[in-house]
């Protein structure tokens, strides 16, 4: 039997979990055609067969976490049979930790990332390397020839809820989007669906308990995503020098006709135009604004926080919005995020008033610059031609870091986003 190992994913966490099996045991399977996704730093990461063959063994079960280094899977050996090459696996071995490869020296074949106790240079394949951090995440790398897939695991996921067979959509080649599948599925977003934000912040009722995240036992391993979390925090604490303007927005204009995260959404757009410098990455002591603006937006989950990216904002429909902004909650709660879905944000926004609390000091993670904090929509008395009157007031709390950002720019941020946010 020839081993494939989990190899080093080149996001600095010593394991992945098993999120989805594409073959089963007895399956032929060609060179870099994908076998599993795993689920580490919170993305989904595709990988791929490091060479064609028939799947012998499987070495761990969906949910299941698998050490670097540890068998992924194994591979009939070249010039035997399935009966044969069994007997290279204990039947005893009920785990990967426990798996021994009863071969002479010179025969064994593991491919991979070599386990601690291997002295033999890793022979697999890196599939992607990934920045251990929550805003941005590295691209995959290496592969001359990419796996050969119908879509990416977030479309995928999107297929099985809405209930399309991809095998039946024609994408001449290219990967299917989740356009063609809503298209397919005739899964138009409907008004209850954009409204769905706004039903949250009227009726302010708690969440059910499934949907409460779990305190964890004392002693349990944290998920992937908790892991990354906390390596984003240390990093930004050690990095940025943070500061935090708040103010509340007058929302009289629109309030209960209009969902309030979409409004947010339009407001950051229009605040990223007024003062370009905060839509911008500061790495090697340079600031370099960006082009388009691309909104990463917090999550909160069982597992832990997601930062999934909503790409180019500008050109955009509001219902396109809104449909990834659904897709995203289902994917974090569900099935996880997939990698290309959490790069490229060049701002950050949460929207945490949905749950609870009215201001906060939002942490900048770098190399972005600025993350804006939305609170609990509350009433409140201001003055209107010297008048006193009741308005719903939305909160803002917005942090940059005041090595890239000074106070006068913030603070016309701030005052762009007040004034789309009036109106």
């Amino acid at each position: 039997m020839k081993i494939f190992t989990l190899p080093d994913l080149g996001e600095g966490l010593p394991d992945a979990v098993v999120r989805e099996w594409h073959v089963h045991e007895g399956d032929e399977i060609a060179a870099h055609e994908s076998l599993v996704t795993v689920e580490t730093a919170k993305a989904l990461v595709e990988v791929p067969a490091p060479w064609g063959g028939r799947i012998e063994k499987l070495f761990a079960e969906p949910d299941q976490t698998v050490n670097v280094g540890e068998p992924l899977v194994g591979f009939v050996a070249e010039g035997s049979n399935q009966e044969t090459s069994q007997s290279t696996v204990p039947a005893e071995a009920s785990s990967p930790k426990e798996s021994v490869i009863q071969e002479e020296p010179e025969k064994e074949q593991v491919c991979g990332a070599s386990a601690p106790s291997r002295s033999r240079a890793d022979s697999g394949t890196v599939v992607g390397k990934l920045e251990q951090s929550e805003d941005v995440l590295g691209a995959e790398q290496g592969l001359t020839e990419g796996p050969k897939r119908l879509a990416t695991p977030s479309v995928r996921a999107l297929a099985r809820r809405l209930g399309v067979n991809l095998e039946q959509l024609s994408t001449d080649g290219g990967l299917i989007t989740a356009a063609q599948v809503r298209s397919a599925a005739g899964a138009k977003f409907s008004a209850a669906e954009i409204a769905t934000d706004q039903a949250e912040q009227n009726t302010r009722k708690p969440l059910p308990e499934r949907d409460l995240v779990k305190a964890q036992e004392p002693g349990e391993i944290m998920s992937p995503a908790r892991r990354a979390m906390g390596l984003s925090m240390s990093r930004a604490r050690d990095q940025v020098a943070q500061i935090t303007l708040c103010d509340d927005a007058d929302i009289s204009s629109w309030w209960g006709s209009e969902p309030a995260l979409l409004r947010l959404i339009r407001a950051v757009q229009s605040a990223c135009a007024a003062e370009p410098t905060l839509n911008a990455y500061f790495q090697d002591d340079q600031l370099s604004p960006q082009q388009p603006v691309n909104i990463g937006l917090a999550v909160d989950s069982p597992r832990g926080l997601y930062v999934p990216v909503l790409k180019d904002v500008a050109t955009r429909s509001d219902e396109s919005l809104m449909a990834q902004v659904a897709d995203f909650k289902h994917q974090a709660r569900e099935t996880g995020i997939a990698q290309s879905d959490l790069q490229g944000a060049t701002i950050l926004l949460s929207n945490f008033g949905a749950i609870a609390g009215r201001y906060a000091t939002p942490v900048v993670l770098p190399p972005t610059v600025a993350i804006v904090g939305a609170g609990r929509v509350c009433q409140g008395v201001v003055v209107i031609d010297r008048w006193p009157a009741i308005r719903p007031l939305l909160p803002l709390s917005i942090s940059a870091d005041h090595r890239a950002v000074t106070g006068g720019e913030l603070a016309r941020f701030l005052q762009a986003m007040l004034a789309a946010l009036s109106t």
